[in-house]
């Protein structure tokens, strides 16, 4: 009987082995020149524009409104004792359970 031609492995080179196989694809933008926000997007190249400086009225400003909201929450927020909004609503949640 006759060997067959194929049984014989190949002599490659090849790190992943003789069987190994490679793929690539791109896609072609029929309107890429004209179009310009997806030139915008695919030529991105991570340089977005800066925003421009604070003048030093809107930085004191910012500041300020930072204080303000750091001392309503130590005096205020952080110090209470009971929350009569959020009572009033477990409360009224509650009697509607019971007169169920």
């Amino acid at each position: 009987m006759a060997k067959s031609p194929n049984t014989t492995p190949s002599n490659n080179n090849d790190p992943q082995g003789p069987w190994s196989m490679s793929h690539s694809y791109s896609y072609s933008y029929p309107d890429y020149a004209s179009n310009a926000f997806l030139r915008a997007i695919l030529n991105h190249e991570g340089s977005q524009p800066k925003h421009p400086q604070f003048t030093e009225a809107q930085r004191i400003e910012t500041q300020n409104e930072l204080a303000w909201l750091d001392y309503v929450e130590s005096e205020f927020i952080q110090t209470m004792l009971t929350y009569p909004d959020a009572e009033a609503i477990i409360n009224k949640i509650t009697k509607e359970k019971r007169n169920d």
